[in-house]
């Protein structure tokens, strides 16, 4: 996050304040700035009374990193160094130079995985897929069993993610559902997502809560939440590995892929997590927080909600709610 002193210098050092106002800001142009210049919808009678100086102050102070940083990009578009008279230009460089650093700060906090998203297998409600690697070295697979109780994601995924919308268009071509209206593919693809979550009531709670309450807010800019993500595969069953775990929590609950390759991982924790046999079990509880870590190293962001948090419906609801407010105004997505 920005300092309040990165903040005042931008202010009163760079962009200059003229009888309190902000320097080369109208009411006006200040609407105009953040769409024009910032390529942000952001409302400025939000933050009313006040003048453009004020304004602009707080909605700085209010913004998330990466907003913060498309604001700072915004400003440098709209006064360049060359802006100002030739007297000021040395100093306005300094300041200017050292705002590409603090940018580069605040875009690397929410930074993301490093590679490309190449194989999105999901949502399976029945045995496991086998899988072949077609090519090692470019890590092309191909499933050659069971690909009928998974579904898998065949279409690029670019810098912004991927919306529930591309996901619905997927699925409305993969199933031929044209002559379905939009409603009807989108509940055929969320009663598909459903089914592979079986019994398991906080996870089906958590699903139906963010498409029924986050549809209506975000529409066409809502994320797609995936259920039932392979992360690691490893080719042997449970049966045939004769109980030796080999590869720690090879599916994720829910997977968003948001803007910047920032993956997010949600899990619900129930009693297999960290008991066996209804006994604490350290060694679970152990590859559970190692592969946490392992994870948040890879730049995956993962949040955990325990299977008490769920035990009342309504209140359950209410805590999902909350959480993706949160979680999407920290990304800039609400």
């Amino acid at each position: 996050m920005l300092k309040k002193s990165d903040i005042y210098r931008l202010v009163n050092d760079y962009i200059g304040v003229d009888n309190g106002y902000l320097h080369g800001f109208s009411y006006r142009n200040h609407y105009d700035f953040y769409p024009y210049y910032c390529d942000l919808e952001i409302n400025v009678e939000d933050y009313e009374p006040g003048t453009t100086r004020e304004k602009f102050i707080r909605i700085l102070e209010d913004a998330s990193p990466l907003v913060q940083a498309k604001i700072l990009k915004g400003v440098f578009k709209k006064y360049p160094v060359l802006y100002f008279e030739e007297g000021e230009r040395e100093r306005k460089q300094l300041i200017y130079d050292e705002y590409q650093g603090i940018i580069a700060r605040l875009e690397f906090s929410v930074q993301g995985v490093s590679s490309e998203v190449k194989n999105l297998i999901f949502a399976a409600n029945g045995p496991k897929p086998e899988i072949v690697l077609m090519d090692a070295i470019s890590n092309e697979i191909k499933i050659v069993k069971n690909q009928e109780y998974c579904l898998v994601y065949d279409r690029p995924l670019f810098e912004k993610g991927l919306l529930w919308e591309e996901l619905v268009d997927w699925w409305r071509d993969k199933k031929k559902l044209h002559n379905q209206t939009r409603s009807e593919q989108r509940h055929n693809l969320f009663n598909r997502l459903k089914i592979s979550l079986g019994g398991n009531h906080p996870e089906k709670i958590l699903l139906n809560t963010y498409y029924s309450y986050f549809y209506e807010k975000l529409t066409e800019k809502l994320p797609a939440l995936i259920p039932q993500v392979y992360l690691h595969y490893d080719p042997y069953t449970w049966e045939q590995l004769k109980g030796v775990k080999r590869l720690s929590r090879q599916r994720m609950d829910f997977l968003l892929l948001l803007p910047y390759r920032k993956n997010i991982v949600i899990e619900i924790d129930g009693k297999q997590h960290y008991s066996e046999n209804d006994k604490a079990n350290p060694q679970l509880y152990a590859e559970m927080v190692a592969e946490d870590r392992r994870l948040r190293l890879a730049g995956y962001e993962l949040y955990r909600f325990g299977g008490y948090e769920f035990l009342h419906t309504e209140d359950a609801k209410q805590t999902v709610k909350n959480f993706f407010d949160d979680l999407f105004k920290l990304h800039s997505i609400l």
